[in-house]
This record gives C-alpha cells, sequence and structure tokens, in this order.
C-alpha cells in the first residue's frame, strides 16, 4: 500500500469513528540533559509531533516549549540564536500551508516548536473598544470575552479554535460587508483580522544590543504594516485590537435556492441571487456540494431584537449535524477513502440531504442570539478536508459577474473531469465575501494597508471595495485534485482585467502544478509577489528585523526570499 493510500486510510478511519481526527502530538517530557544544549531551565520543555488540519502536514516528535510570558519567549529566541535554531510559533493547527514546519520535518532538525496556546493568552479591555490580547488566545475565548464586556467584531474565520496570531499571520477573515444603506459602526472593520490591529508588540532583532527584544509598533507607524500579515516570518507576542459594540445577529440557513438562479448571470439576477442577498443582508457565505445543484445559504443579519419564530441560541456552534453524519454518509465516506472516486456525486447529494435534514430537525433554519454564537460555528470535530483558495478584489457591482464566471468555469470543468471518470472534488465550494483591509476603517490617524493581505487594496482601484473569497475544498490526495487546482489557478491568472485582481489566501493550498501545492515556482517567484505592489519592501522590513532568519522555514524562504 502507498503512502498516499496508507494517509487517506488513517484520514478517513478518524474522519467516520470519531468526526474528525485525533492530534498525534502527545506531550513526552524532557529534562535539560536530554533536551538541545543550553536550553532555558527555566522553560518547559517536551517533544510533540506536528499535525496540521489536513493532516498532510506531519512531522516526527519535535522539540517544543511552553513559555509562561513574552519575557520566556524573548529567552528562547536569545537560545535559538546562539545555538543555530529555528523558532516556529505554534497555535492549535487549523492551516493547511505548511507555514510552520514542513511535512517530514526529522526530529534531529534545529528547529523548536513554541506553543503559545498554554500560557500566551491572557486579554483585558485597555480603553474604549479597545482590547489587548496574547497572541496564543484562541478567537473563540477572545470572542466570549469581548460579548462579556459588551463588545464584538463584524466577523472573524469561522473556526474558534484559531489562535489570534495565527489569524493575524495569514489575514483570517469571515464573511461581512454592509447591507445597502447600513451604516458603518465605530470600530467596525469589515475587512480581515489584520485591519483590526491598532498595535502589535514583535520579537525583533536590537543591532545596539545585538539580541532579541521586544518592540511595540503603533499602526501609524510605517513599518507596522510589515507585520500585519506576515505569513509566519515574524513573531507576534501581544496585539491590541480595535472593537465594536456587541450585537445581535438573526442567522437564515436556505437550502431552496438553485445554483443556476443564485449564480445566475447580472442580467438573469432574482431577489434570490447573490448579490441581491448581499445587498439585503451585507453578510452571506455559501456552500456548494460538489454534484449538487442548491447550495447551503447561511444568512447573518444583525438584528437587535429576537424575531417571534427565530430560535434563541446561547452558545457557538450550532450545526451539530455537520459533526454527527447520518447514513449513508459514514459509508460513502469510506468509499472514497478506499479509493472509489467515483461514488463522489452521491456523496455530495447525501451531505446536502443531511445538512436539508439537520437544518430542520435541530430548528436551525431561523436562529438568534448574541454576534459571538455565529461567527464561530466550524468545531474542530467537522470533517478534515484540504483546501485551496483565492480571492478576488473587485467592485461590488461586479461581485455577481466575478462569482457567475468563475461557478460557470467549475461546474464545465468539473463535469469534464467527470466525462473522463476523473472525480477530483468530492466535498464543497466556499464562498465569502468581505470588505477589503482599507485604513480609512482603522481607530489611528495614519494607519496603512497591511502590505501582505491578500484583501488589501489595489492601487489604482478605489472602486474595488470588496473581496470574494472562493475556497474549494476536497479529501486529502484526491485523485487529480492537483490538476483540477492547477486549471482553477490559471483561471484567476487570466482573470479579465475589468473583473480585478486575484490573489492566493495564505492559509490554504495554492500554486499548484500536477507534483502539488507549492510547486509552481513561476507563480511563487513571478505571479503571487506582483500582485501585491509592497511585496519587496514588507521582505525587506522583515528580514532587517530578523536578519539570522530565525522565524522562517523552507516554504517561507521560497516564498519571501
Amino acid at each position: 500500500m502507498s503512502n498516499a493510500v496508507s494517509r487517506r486510510g488513517f484520514l478517513g478511519a478518524s474522519a467516520v469513528v470519531a468526526g474528525g481526527f485525533v492530534f498525534l502530538g502527545v506531550e513526552t517530557p524532557a529534562n535539560a540533559a536530554e533536551g538541545p544544549a543550553q536550553f532555558p531551565s527555566s522553560v518547559s520543555l517536551y517533544r510533540e509531533v506536528y499535525q496540521n488540519w489536513d493532516g498532510v502536514v506531519v512531522t516526527d516528535a519535535l522539540w517544543t516549549c511552553a513559555p509562561a510570558n513574552a519575557a520566556d519567549v524573548v529567552t528562547v529566541v536569545n537560545w535559538a540564536h546562539q545555538q543555530g535554531y529555528t523558532v516556529r510559533a505554534r497555535g492549535y493547527r487549523h492551516t493547511w500551508s505548511p507555514l510552520t514546519v514542513a511535512p517530514g520535518t526529522p526530529a534531529d532538525s534545529k528547529v523548536i516548536l513554541l506553543d503559545t496556546t498554554k500560557h500566551l493568552t491572557s486579554m483585558q479591555i485597555s480603553g474604549t473598544r479597545k482590547v489587548r490580547v496574547q497572541t496564543g488566545a484562541s478567537m473563540e475565548d477572545l470572542l466570549a470575552y469581548l460579548s462579556d464586556q459588551g463588545y464584538s467584531v463584524a466577523a472573524t474565520p469561522a473556526p474558534g479554535g484559531i489562535t489570534v496570531g495565527g489569524a493575524l499571520a495569514i489575514n483570517g477573515h469571515g464573511t461581512a460587508l454592509p447591507a445597502l444603506g447600513e451604516n458603518r459602526q465605530a470600530g467596525q472593520s469589515f475587512g480581515t483580522v489584520s485591519n483590526l490591529v491598532l498595535s502589535l508588540t514583535a520579537v525583533v532583532w536590537d543591532e545596539s544590543q545585538q539580541r532579541y527584544v521586544e518592540r511595540t509598533f503603533d499602526r501609524s507607524n510605517s513599518e507596522a504594516k510589515a507585520f500585519l500579515t506576515h505569513l509566519g516570518r515574524a513573531l507576534i507576542t501581544e496585539v491590541t485590537l480595535q472593537v465594536m459594540n456587541d450585537y445581535n445577529i438573526r442567522c437564515l440557513n436556505y437550502t431552496d435556492i438553485n445554483s443556476g438562479e443564485l449564480f445566475a448571470a447580472p442580467e438573469a439576477m432574482t431577489d434570490r441571487s447573490l448579490s441581491k442577498l448581499l445587498d439585503a443582508h451585507g453578510r452571506v457565505g455559501l456552500i456548494w456540494y460538489a454534484f449538487t445543484d442548491r447550495p447551503w445559504v447561511q444568512v447573518w443579519q444583525p438584528t437587535p431584537n429576537k424575531p417571534l419564530l427565530s430560535r434563541l441560541t446561547l452558545t457557538p456552534y450550532n450545526y451539530l449535524f455537520a459533526d454527527n453524519l447520518p447514513s449513508p454518509v459514514p459509508q460513502l465516506l469510506g468509499n472514497l477513502i478506499e479509493g472509489q472516486d467515483w461514488v463522489a456525486p452521491a456523496f455530495g447529494n447525501a451531505i446536502l440531504a443531511a445538512t436539508d435534514a439537520g437544518l430542520t430537525a435541530l430548528g436551525a433554519r431561523d436562529m438568534w442570539g448574541k454576534s459571538k454564537n455565529f461567527l464561530n460555528w466550524v468545531k474542530p470535530t467537522t470533517l478534515r478536508v484540504t483546501a485551496g483558495a483565492h480571492v478576488v478584489i473587485t467592485s461590488r457591482s461586479n461581485i455577481q459577474r466575478v462569482v457567475h464566471d468563475f461557478t460557470t468555469f467549475y461546474s464545465a470543468k468539473l463535469a469534464e473531469y467527470q466525462g473522463r471518470g476523473e472525480y477530483p472534488v468530492n466535498s464543497a465550494l466556499e464562498i465569502r465575501i468581505t470588505g477589503v483591509d482599507t485604513p480609512s476603517q482603522v481607530d489611528v490617524v495614519g494607519a496603512e494597508a497591511p502590505a501582505l493581505s491578500a484583501a488589501r487594496p489595489v492601487e489604482g482601484h478605489p472602486e474595488w471595495d470588496v473581496a470574494v473569497w472562493l475556497d474549494l475544498v476536497t479529501l486529502p490526495d484526491t485523485p487529480h485534485s492537483n490538476e483540477f487546482y492547477s486549471e482553477l489557478e490559471n483561471y484567476f491568472s487570466r482573470l479579465p482585467a475589468n473583473q480585478g485582481l486575484a490573489r492566493p489566501e495564505w492559509a490554504k493550498r495554492f500554486a499548484h502544478t500536477a507534483a502539488g501545492a507549492w510547486t509552481d515556482t513561476a507563480a511563487m517567484q513571478g505571479e503571487i509577489p506582483a500582485s501585491f505592489p509592497e511585496w519587496d519592501w514588507a521582505v525587506a522590513t522583515l528580514n532587517k528585523y530578523d536578519p539570522h532568519r530565525l522565524f522562517s522555514n523552507p516554504l517561507i524562504n521560497q516564498l519571501l526570499s
């Protein structure tokens, strides 16, 4: 049996039996004699296997430490500099891209993982609509804390089990646009989490002291924009974020809108087409299971008072059926894992049927409650799939055209593969819509857009004020998926200039060839950097503050050279 098939068997078995994976990271304590030479005795040290969300990035048991505070972080970093180690911040590992460590990193590698989730989790309101939070805190805990204090944000990534630092590293996003006629609230930003930063504290090289130290960068400091989305090329210990007053949300879930109507050409739109839904509600997300014709449409509408027929919710994660999918879904999933890829259409339709039934049975078609109960809705126990995604920066008036053209291409390409007996996609196409990371929504004079955010505005196109995130998910190692992803990326590279500008989503898979993700050298060294006007400046700034490349790894070295 090949390694790929063995891995797929492991992934599938864990998903069917447990609804998700059990991380391999069993901590093995170590004493000073066993650990790396001269490692600080005051910092907890152990060995741990690193495994990411989809199980594709798996390492040997690597040296891992759990600093008790920011001073410990600085101590470990300076030790690493003296001993020739690299330092990789490790959160909850909810990522698809090997921006932390490379797959197969051996146990004797001179790399130390720094677990931020055990102790670097404090948070405190630090003024009106401001929260100071360490980067190991989870987004779920942050939203709960903010809600208790009467605050919230417009949108965050759907999984609550990611760290604040992880969300900032890859400009994590949710779904958020204002509805037509909706006024922006104080502290509100419709872009990514990176655009909420008012100040940040990073561990940087101090030339005068010849050592690494903590330094705080206010958002008004032009150099701060290099750190706001850093892809793991920096180590941030704490940030101050702007927040808004808390609010209530009405969440509506539809599964009765045909894809032809939802993704209609602009001239053929109805009131239930995507752009019309965005105009009415602002916050709309879509999950379109492969080989089905009725997407799952999620609408989150700020609603102060509970509608009569809405179900009150008191906690996040209200789609329990997503973690306990009924028969025949597990059986069909098992067929896919065993290589019977032709069951993908049946699997997609079974998932849709389970979604239909689950939404109705749980009273989840119409819910209402505090914002935190809807901003986080993906649990760590959901099905682990791999993901490749791009974002198109465009104008609001262009959203329907962008989505119509892409879904038309995607559907035709999927049918083309199916005609050859190939099924590269067996999960879903997910669509989110946000604003861009515009500095005008930051409550700091002189703030600039995050230099490396995929959602940064496009110079010369102020009318391009939205980001359309197009995320394709499938089971890891699905045959022909690399070729399929490559064809989608070629589509984005040929995007008509009047439609917008496409960029990769950093947390997901990108730069595909038939050999896999991150293997398209031309894209990594040419097309991708060219889509960011301050790329070279940002790379130079990050190099300036880490000239010894302690905060790097093979993929980062290739991308941010």
